[in-house]
């Protein structure tokens, strides 16, 4: 059968973009996305709508429970009931901020448990400090930095190549605590530079992983992509999720796409523009849940 043979249907195609595909089949899907720019295009648009609503009154959930609130759920005074406090505060939040904010504190107090760790609070405060994006983990800023400073280098890209790649991953998965795993991308025109072991910043969104991972692909152009990994990731349970944050230094823009899945986060560093990017982590994903559901030798 061609890859043209492959049925897919929009069905197939929303279940692609909400992630519940097997990887076998995700991985069928992205490879008949790259033969079909215009599917490509709506499945992105899809996605793009899908981030959106995820993100819909994100920064009402992060920020603190208005005094209001707070003053009415204290207990109440010997005289007196709480009710007609608590109801005359939350009808103050709902007419100030309007029924779609006053609707999201319903999450916040179960939102803001899962999240109050202290070491995360003065690592935001610290992002912020330093004019930094808290809502982006400190991992991916490192995999941009890492990708802008090796992705150019013509002799030395990697540190061992991918002549060793079975030495490679096994070192690498050895450093990290985790099995690794290099998504064999030659039929997309992609191949396996090699790739180099990282030093860890002090992330706790990562759970402070001491080292990291890079590898590095290359097409017959000379374009170069980047996928870096790390171990330790603080929400092991959460569905996969991709998100784009871009890098300006030097005049080059790095956009990176970055997911967790089970213990291992992963950022797909490249500086070329966000619908190739899409394209390329959705099959990187898809390969290595591939690889990780193939049978192992003894």
């Amino acid at each position: 059968m061609t890859h043209d043979d492959i049925d897919i249907d929009e069905a197939t195609l929303h279940a692609y973009v909400d992630g519940q595909l097997p990887a076998a089949r995700a991985a069928e899907v992205a490879d008949w996305l790259l033969r079909h720019p215009r599917a490509a295009q709506q499945v992105l648009a899809w996605r793009e709508q899908r981030e959106a609503l995820q993100a819909l009154h994100r920064d009402w959930l992060d920020e603190p429970v208005p005094p209001e609130v707070s003053a009415a759920l204290r207990p109440a005074a010997a005289n007196g009931s709480p009710w007609p406090r608590a109801w005359a505060a939350i009808l103050l939040v709902a007419v100030g901020l309007g029924a779609g904010a006053a609707s999201g504190w319903g999450g916040h107090a179960w939102w803001r448990a899962r999240q109050d760790n202290a070491a995360l609070a003065a690592a935001e405060a610290a992002a912020r400090a330093a004019g930094r994006d808290p809502a982006v983990p400190e991992y991916v800023r490192d995999a941009a930095i890492a990708h802008a400073v090796y992705q150019p280098e013509k002799r030395h890209p990697v540190e061992v190549g991918a002549d060793q790649a079975d030495h490679l991953v096994q070192w690498l998965s050895k450093r990290l605590g985790a099995q690794l795993y290099t998504p064999v991308l030659r039929d997309y025109g992609w191949k396996l530079v090699g790739g180099r072991l990282l030093p860890a910043s002090d992330d706790p969104s990562v759970g402070g992983a001491l080292a990291r991972a890079q590898f590095m692909y290359e097409n017959d152009a000379g374009e170069r992509f980047t996928l870096y990994v790390s171990t330790g990731a603080s929400s092991p349970e959460a569905p996969v999720a991709f998100r784009l944050t871009r890098r300006v230094e030097g005049g080059q823009t790095t956009r990176s796409l970055y997911w967790i899945d089970g213990r291992l986060a992963y950022a797909l560093s490249g500086n070329f523009d966000e619908k190739r990017l899409r394209v390329l982590a959705d099959l990187v994903h898809a390969r290595i849940g591939m690889a990780e559901r193939a049978p192992r030798s003894p």
